[in-house]
């Protein structure tokens, strides 16, 4: 018996409107919080970034923050419990008050005696014996109407009261979706050269329901990049084939920024590239491959050099994959620009630059949840521009010949006032 007393006061506090608010602002300082401390970071990170003797406002550092788990804070079970707690909130506040209340509504509510006390209240005397008047009326502002003996009860904006409860299903919906991608999604960071295949096995992150396809592998066939006008990268694009392991190819695509390639749950964004080498060729049968150093504070830039005759030194910097690369000597001296694909004779040299080789960084994301949060948000918006519709109520009651005229409404109290003046109106016409 206790235990039943203890179950439905839990039920009581949870159902009540306050407590979910409260717990909301709770949820919405700690994602703050998350926000302010960079998450899922290594601790060389955070003890760098917050040493011991940190003397900011909150005097936090790695210490305390690896503590209290402050780097992993939307993934520790405080705050999925706290999320849970939320959600069951939501779930007994709507069945036990929002439906409830949306039932309670639609019932039929006659009053002959009207109470004057909250609504708007006008008397008018009237001859006629019927209600057909007030009927047609109301009927052409677009109120339900129902008539019993000598009253009468209309309403309208339904839906608006209907909006409320789709507004709390929609954020259930929505932790319901997060709690699923947290659990099963993954994602894969990738720096693939050009030419080059990959498979999904450099996780970054993943959760504990989570399923990496092992049948599946990819290939990076080329790479291109689209500039302005005055050089500056515009877009830049990877051409990528996914196959399984028997080499059947599955999937042949050309991605870009914001076109991903979407496959069987996998959906893979192009994120960077970076120049990682030259291919030269000399003597018109010697093939080489030499890595290049990004030049310091300056990303569209790129240096190597060879040695050939006794120490000799030819140096080369790459501007951009469309643009000529310069040749210097040991001075320093600009010799030639080169263009790719072209034979020139540098000191006596044969040379020819066959390609540029880049690396294209891909992101492979696996998340079961992301359409039950697109459907949660959708069902959100247009729940929340629902309930925007104002609840009104009117009521009609006879005596004599006495029309008793009121009503009132949750919202657009100006709008209301003005039915209830076209319903007078009406009522005046006929005297």
């Amino acid at each position: 018996m206790r235990y039943k007393i203890l179950r439905w006061k839990i039920i009581k506090i949870l159902g009540n409107l306050n407590v979910s608010i409260t717990l909301l602002l709770i949820i919405a300082l700690t994602s703050i919080a998350g926000t302010i401390i960079e998450q899922n970071k290594n601790i060389e990170y955070y003890q760098t970034k917050y040493p011991i003797n940190n003397n900011n406002l909150l005097h936090l550092n790695w210490e305390s923050i690896i503590k209290y788990k402050l780097n992993d804070l939307y993934t520790s079970w405080p705050f999925l419990f706290l999320l849970f707690i939320f959600s069951l909130s939501l779930i007994i506040c709507t069945f036990s008050t929002q439906l409830p209340s949306l039932k309670h509504a639609r019932r039929w509510k006659m009053k002959k005696n009207l109470n004057t006390k909250n609504i708007l209240y006008n008397q008018i005397t009237f001859k006629d014996n019927t209600f057909c008047i007030p009927i047609y009326a109301l009927t052409k502002k677009q109120y339900y109407t129902f008539y019993q003996q000598d009253t009468m009860y209309s309403y309208k904006g339904l839906y608006g009261r209907i909006a409320p409860i789709a507004v709390h299903f929609s954020i259930i919906l929505l932790l319901c979706g997060s709690i699923g991608s947290l659990f099963s999604s993954f994602y894969i960071q990738a720096m693939v050269p050009v030419g080059e295949t990959f498979s999904l096995h450099n996780i970054t992150n993943s959760g504990l329901l989570s399923k990496i396809p092992e049948h599946i592998n990819g290939k990076v066939n080329d790479f291109q990049i689209e500039y302005y006008q005055n050089l500056s990268v515009k877009q830049f694009r990877s051409n990528i084939e996914l196959y399984d392991n028997q080499k059947n190819i599955k999937v042949n695509k050309t991605i870009a920024v914001n076109e991903p390639l979407k496959f069987e749950n996998l959906t893979i964004y192009q994120t960077d590239w970076k120049v990682n080498g030259l291919r030269i060729q000399l003597d018109s049968n010697k093939t080489i491959q030499i890595p290049v150093t990004e030049v310091p504070n300056n990303k569209s830039y790129w240096f190597t050099s060879i040695i050939y005759q006794d120490n000799k030194r030819l140096s080369f910097i790459i501007s951009g994959l469309q643009d000529e690369i310069r040749c210097y000597d040991n001075e320093g001296q600009l010799i030639q620009s080169l263009r790719l694909a072209e034979n020139y004779t540098i000191d006596s040299i044969p040379i020819q630059i066959l390609s540029i080789l880049t690396s294209t960084g891909l992101q492979i994301k696996a998340d079961q949840g992301v359409e039950l949060i697109y459907t949660s948000f959708g069902l959100m918006m247009i729940s929340i521009a629902v309930s925007y519709l104002s609840f009104s109520q009117l009521w009609i009651g006879k005596n004599c010949n006495i029309i008793d005229l009121g009503g009132k409404t949750n919202r657009a109290q100006l709008n209301f006032e003005e039915d209830i003046s076209y319903v007078q109106k009406y009522l005046e016409i006929t005297k």
